[in-house]
């Protein structure tokens, strides 16, 4: 048996969430102050640049939180290993995350890596906190 528990999930997942959201909010407010405009194409045409407001990326947080809570889950429920699993889907989907800032037309290469740290910062703090914060407690005999 695995040594993760769903009971601890229910509270496990929303903190990883949690802390994934203020960690950004912190990144995207010191890169702010260094700087970076965050100028991106939000309106469907590449001609005009407008500034990535803070409760987008928060928004996006909360749904990846959510999914990677119910991903986990069932793998709990179903998976023989859920953490080599959730481990090998979520270190893809980073990697898949990538071409999604990266494909953004006329953006700076700069905001593109920016926002690109962003997706890191998500991921180390949802799966982390997923994986650490769910593991059942080690029984002393």
């Amino acid at each position: 048996m695995h040594p993760y528990s769903l009971r601890r999930l229910t509270w496990a997942g929303p903190i990883a969430t949690i802390m994934a959201i203020v960690a950004n909010i912190v990144y995207y407010a010191a890169t702010k102050a260094l700087g970076e405009q965050y100028l991106m194409p939000l309106d469907g045409t590449a001609s005009r640049l407008v500034p990535m407001p803070v409760l987008m990326p928060v928004i996006e947080i909360l749904f990846i939180g959510l999914a990677a809570i119910i991903f986990f889950g069932l793998l709990v429920r179903f998976a023989r290993k859920p953490a080599t699993v959730f481990l090998s889907v979520t270190i893809t989907a980073l990697i898949l995350s990538f071409g999604g800032s990266f494909s953004l037309p006329v953006a700076t290469l700069q905001t593109k890596i920016l926002l690109s740290g962003m997706n890191v910062i998500v991921a180390v703090f949802i799966t982390g906190g997923i994986l650490l914060l769910s593991r059942k407690s080690a029984k002393v005999p």
